[in-house]
């Protein structure tokens, strides 16, 4: 199991409220508005953190560029360099 897996164990484990309180943290560190294939659209649903949380609901239906290498959040769990484009394509641990 690599960082990433145990990092989504353990938020899976947590009461609604610890899980609320550190997902919004974990967003704070997602550089998704600042990518090209981000939208109003998502921004206007706060759709982030699509590593973890699955691709857009409806808003992200073309792939212009992806930044997901680039987040501090992927490169700290050492995600985002095989797999990208979270936002069309889903979570890190799907893709795998």
């Amino acid at each position: 199991m690599d960082e990433f897996e145990e990092k989504m164990n353990e938020l899976d484990q947590m009461s609604d409220e610890n899980k609320t309180t550190t997902m919004n943290q974990m967003k704070s560190d997602c550089i998704c508005p600042i990518c090209p294939t981000y939208n109003e659209c998502a921004k206007k649903d706060d759709e982030l953190l699509f590593c973890v949380t699955g691709k857009s609901k409806n808003c992200i239906t073309k792939e212009r560029g992806c930044m997901c290498p680039t987040c501090p959040f992927a490169q700290e769990y050492g995600i985002g360099v095989k797999y990208n484009f979270y936002c069309m394509r889903d979570t890190e641990l799907e893709q795998r």
